[in-house]
């Protein structure tokens, strides 16, 4: 097996090779310092086409219907690329333009001056392809003899065989045994311990990036990076904040199902904005914590978030939720905007929820950076203020009724009182009061709060209603583990060693 050297080693065995030696060059991550069929796939458009189409491949992994003597070979990569190529027809030609960028930053120009100093024949191989590697490899000011690479349809052949396989194809076996290669990939090893010269190196240079890393989609920041591995969207999101908001905001709409539509839109539009708090929240700890606790994916997503998209997804999420609210209640607002803003009556109808929506959404996210520079006994108190705008930030759009806003004050402070135990506590993770039956804390403060409206307005239909008795039942499903394991140690002080005073 061969063992990696270092560069220096690598570059001094090509600059003392005889004329007659062949020199094997790898070129990805070696004579170019990134991976070219990465490269190629990050150069799909329109970019979250590209990136949805390549989810689906992954998903589908079509790799895994080929016979057994391809399944453990390489031709993922294979599939990505013809996929996205032939849906995709128009990255061949954008490819061109970028493949000369890449070439000019990313030649390995040590080796380069090492190769160009001699006069042995260079075989450039690769198990990329060529119609990607043809365009970076004319850029790269290097006189080569062979490009040994993997052809279009024939590509998952050639990356079944390797590159031993294919460069005995066209070198012969002394020509083979007497050449230096150069890789930095263990994959080579076949390759390796055929060569007289075998060159293991990781060029510090060289880095592997996925494609289309940098595209944002709404949740997809939560879901890897904020709150990975918790299920953030399934668990909280869905489970909980959207049956929450129908319960207050769609249950007395005209069109139930219309309505219950649009704050589901709206509701991602939302999240949309809300996760640049998020991502902000991670920086501004970068940036300022001397042992920021950040998580392992936050540098690999993080510049998705630095662009303008999160807020394109939250006005395109807005502008279709607003279609469908428009259908389902016609226009409702929080305020009587016609003697505040007279102007807006010659205003089409449906632009009045969007710029009240939009006016959330900045309004949000004002909140949110105040919240992340400020130091973190001050957030305690302005995290009322973001559940505040998560949840009453609805009524921009849409009314609700006494029992729709004591559910929304349950759900806030409930969520509110665990941070700030938390923040008191200490800050740190393993300080989150998670013993603590918050859902089972949420019921129990709808029940007192409709209760206090009910008695104060004396006015006990609000107990009768069957909104009520729905949201009832919904906090009960939610908290069914909590209500049961509170209900199992439920015993006489007698029979409770915990009490017993010593």
């Amino acid at each position: 097996m061969s063992e990696q050297i270092k560069k220096t080693e690598a570059i001094t065995s090509v600059a003392t090779a005889s004329q007659n030696t062949p020199i094997i060059i790898d070129f990805d991550e070696t004579l170019f310092l990134r991976n070219s069929t990465a490269e190629y796939l990050d150069n799909l458009k329109p970019r979250i086409l590209g990136f949805l189409l390549l989810k689906f491949l992954y998903l589908l992994k079509p790799w895994n219907w080929l016979p057994e003597k391809f399944k453990k070979s390489k031709v993922e990569d294979w599939f990505l690329v013809i996929t996205s190529t032939i849906f995709l027809p128009w990255t061949w030609f954008f490819w061109q333009k970028k493949a000369r960028k890449l070439a000019k930053r990313y030649q390995n120009l040590e080796l380069l001056a090492a190769i160009n100093n001699i006069g042995s024949p260079i075989i450039v191989a690769t198990v990329g392809f060529n119609f990607i590697v043809n365009p970076i490899l004319n850029q790269i000011p290097i006189k080569y003899d062979r490009l040994v690479g993997c052809r279009f349809w024939q590509g998952f052949k050639d990356r079944t065989e390797g590159k031993l396989l294919m460069l005995k194809k066209v070198l012969s076996q002394e020509q083979l045994a007497s050449a230096i290669a150069i890789t930095d990939s263990e994959d080579d090893l076949p390759l390796l311990r055929e060569v007289a010269k075998p060159c293991l190196v990781i060029w510090p240079l060289a880095e592997y990036i996925p494609p289309l890393q940098n595209v944002y989609l709404p949740f997809l920041y939560v879901e890897k990076v904020k709150r990975f591995g918790e299920q953030y969207l399934a668990k909280v999101i869905i489970w909980e904040d959207l049956p929450l908001l129908w319960l207050a905001f769609s249950w007395q709409a005209s069109n139930t199902l219309l309505h219950g539509t649009s704050i589901s839109l709206f509701l991602i539009s939302f999240w949309c904005v809300y996760e640049i708090g998020y991502y902000e929240n991670d920086f501004v700890a970068e940036k300022y914590e001397a042992k920021p606790k950040l998580s392992n994916q936050y540098h690999q997503y993080k510049k998705m978030m630095q662009t303008w998209h999160p807020w394109l997804w939250a006005l395109m999420f807005a502008v279709l939720g607003d279609v469908f609210l428009t259908k389902a209640e016609g226009i409702t607002t929080p305020v009587n905007y016609e003697l505040i803003f007279p102007q807006l009556q010659s205003l089409n109808p449906i632009w009045i929820h969007l710029i009240f929506w939009i006016f959330l959404l900045l309004t949000t996210r004002f909140c949110f950076w105040i919240f992340n520079y400020l130091n973190k006994h001050t957030r305690t108190w302005f995290y009322l203020l973001l559940q505040s705008c998560r949840y009453y930030g609805f009524l921009a759009i849409a009314p609700t009724n006494l029992i729709g806003s004591s559910l929304i004050c349950s759900q806030i402070l409930s969520q509110t009182i665990l941070y700030i135990v938390y923040r008191y506590a200490g800050g740190n993770a393993n300080n989150w009061p998670s013993q603590v039956p918050r859902r089972m804390l949420r019921m129990v403060m709808f029940s007192l709060i409709l209760s206090a409206i009910a008695i104060g307005a004396r006015d006990f239909s609000l107990w009768l209603n069957f909104q009520t008795w729905a949201i009832m039942a919904w906090c009960v499903i939610q908290s069914r583990r909590q209500i049961l394991n509170f209900i199992s140690q439920i015993k006489p002080v007698v029979k409770d060693g915990s009490n017993q005073v010593t």
